[in-house]
C-alpha cells in the first residue's frame, strides 16, 4: 500500500568497519544498513535519513553533493545498493546549520521532499460507476507503514504475528447487505463482468469471464462466498474480506503461475462494519470455510531482529521456489498506534528490495 513520507531526524548507532572497503564504513539507521564515507559519522550522531525512493530536489541533491549518485531520468531518486557486498539503503545527510531538531522529527517538508511511486498499472477490471447508496460503506484498506523506519509500533514480548507479503494486487471482496456483493481494488470498486453473448447478463461465478477478471477472480472459490455468506447474520451491514490476487499476469513474481494461465488468491483480513477482526478469529473462520490465507511465518513475542530475518528467504507458497518480498506483521490482537493508525507494518526483504523484481513494480488504484 501506499505510503505517507517520512524523512526523519535520526541517530547514527552502531557505526563499524566496512571489510570490503578502506574508504567506507556501516552503520545503522532505524531498521536500515548504510555505508558512509569512513570517518563522517561516529556513533550517537545526528543526522537527516532520506529513505529509498524518495524524491529529493536538486539544490539540496546539489548542496548536498549527491545529485550524481541519484537514479531516475531527473537524477532525483534516492536509491538502495551493494557496496562492495554490503547492502546500503537511502541517504543521511548533515543536520542544516540554523535548526533546532530533534530525533523523530519528520522533515520531509523543510526539503520539498516527495515520495517515488511505482507505476500505475493498467485497470484490470474497469471501474464501477458511482453509487451513492453503496459505495459510502466501503473503506480504503490500510495504508501500511514501513516498519524499518516506523520501528516502535510493537514493543518487545507482544505477541504478534508475521505473515509473508504476497507480491500481487490488493483485492476487496464483500457484500453491502439489502444492496448487492462487490469486488474492488485499494480505492476503486469495479464493474462485474458481462457474460460474452448479446445479452449483456452479469457474469455468473462459474463463467470464464468471472475467472479471467483480476478483482473478480475470488468470488469464483466456494470457499469465498461461503466464508462472506457466514457474516450474513444478525447486526452485520458491511462485510469485506481483503487479500492478495497474484501470479505471473499480476506482477513479476509468479508464485509457479505463469502469465496467461490464471491467478492465485490468499487472504489476510476481514472486517465487519469498519472493525478488523483478531488474528486468531480471522484465522478461525478462514480454516472453517476453506479459504487459503497468506502464510504464516512466525506467531509469538515481537522481537524486531526476529522479524528482519523472517523478511528475507523463499515465498512459504506451494509450487514457486523464488524469494519472497518480505514480511507484514501485527498484534494477535487489534489496536491502534499513534503514529501510524492501525497497528500494522510492513517489513520488505533485503534480498527483494535490491532484486530486478523491485524495479519492474507497478502499483494499483
Amino acid at each position: 500500500m501506499a505510503s505517507n513520507l517520512l524523512v526523519p531526524v535520526v541517530r547514527v548507532e552502531n557505526v563499524r568497519a566496512h571489510g570490503n572497503a578502506d574508504a567506507l564504513e556501516l552503520c545503522d539507521v532505524l531498521g536500515y544498513q548504510m555505508a558512509v564515507p569512513k570517518g563522517k559519522y561516529k556513533t550517537g550522531d545526528l543526522g537527516v535519513y532520506f529513505p529509498a525512493d524518495t524524491l529529493l530536489p536538486a539544490g539540496w541533491a546539489e548542496q548536498f553533493g549527491v545529485r550524481s549518485f541519484l537514479r531516475g531520468k531527473e537524477q532525483d531518486r534516492v536509491g538502495k545498493i551493494r557496496l562492495r557486498g554490503e547492502p546500503s539503503f537511502g541517504l543521511i545527510a548533515s543536520i542544516p546549520e540554523g535548526v533546532s531538531w530533534a530525533v523523530g522529527d519528520n522533515v520531509a517538508e523543510y526539503f520539498g521532499c516527495k515520495k517515488y511511486e511505482p507505476p500505475i498499472r493498467a485497470n484490470a477490471g474497469d471501474a464501477a460507476p458511482r453509487n451513492e447508496k453503496m459505495d459510502p460503506f466501503l473503506e480504503r484498506y490500510t495504508d501500511i507503514q514501513n516498519g524499518r523506519i516506523y520501528t516502535e509500533v510493537f514493543f518487545a514480548g507482544e505477541e504478534v504475528v508475521a505473515t509473508e507479503k504476497i507480491h500481487g494486487t490488493n483485492v476487496r471482496l464483500g457484500i453491502v447487505r439489502d444492496m448487492d456483493i462487490f469486488a474492488a481494488s485499494m480505492s476503486v470498486r469495479r464493474k462485474r463482468p458481462e457474460k460474452r453473448d448479446v445479452t449483456g447478463c452479469p457474469a455468473e461465478f462459474d463463467d470464464s469471464e468471472m475467472a479471467a477478471n483480476t478483482y473478480w477472480f475470488p468470488w469464483t472459490l466456494d470457499s469465498v462466498r461461503d466464508l462472506i455468506n457466514s457474516f450474513c447474520v444478525g447486526a452485520n451491514k458491511v462485510i469485506v474480506l481483503y487479500g492478495e490476487v497474484f501470479g505471473g499476469s499480476i506482477q513479476s513474481l509468479d508464485y509457479g503461475i505463469p502469465k496467461g494461465k490464471g491467478f492465485g488468491f490468499r487472504a489476510f483480513d476481514i472486517s465487519l462494519d469498519g472493525k478488523y477482526l483478531d488474528w486468531t478469529e480471522f484465522e478461525r473462520h478462514c480454516r472453517q470455510c476453506g479459504v487459503p490465507i497468506v502464510p504464516v511465518l512466525y506467531c509469538g513475542p515481537y522481537s524486531f531482529g526476529k522479524m528482519k530475518e523472517l523478511a528475507d528467504g523463499n515465498t512459504m507458497l506451494e509450487g514457486a521456489s523464488h524469494i519472497r518480498e518480505g514480511i507484514v506483521v501485527k498484534p494477535i490482537r487489534e489496536r491502534v498506534d499513534p503514529k501510524v493508525g492501525r497497528a500494522v507494518v510492513k517489513i520488505i526483504g533485503t534480498e527483494y528490495d535490491l532484486s530486478k523484481h523491485k524495479e519492474k513494480d507497478t502499483t494499483d488504484i
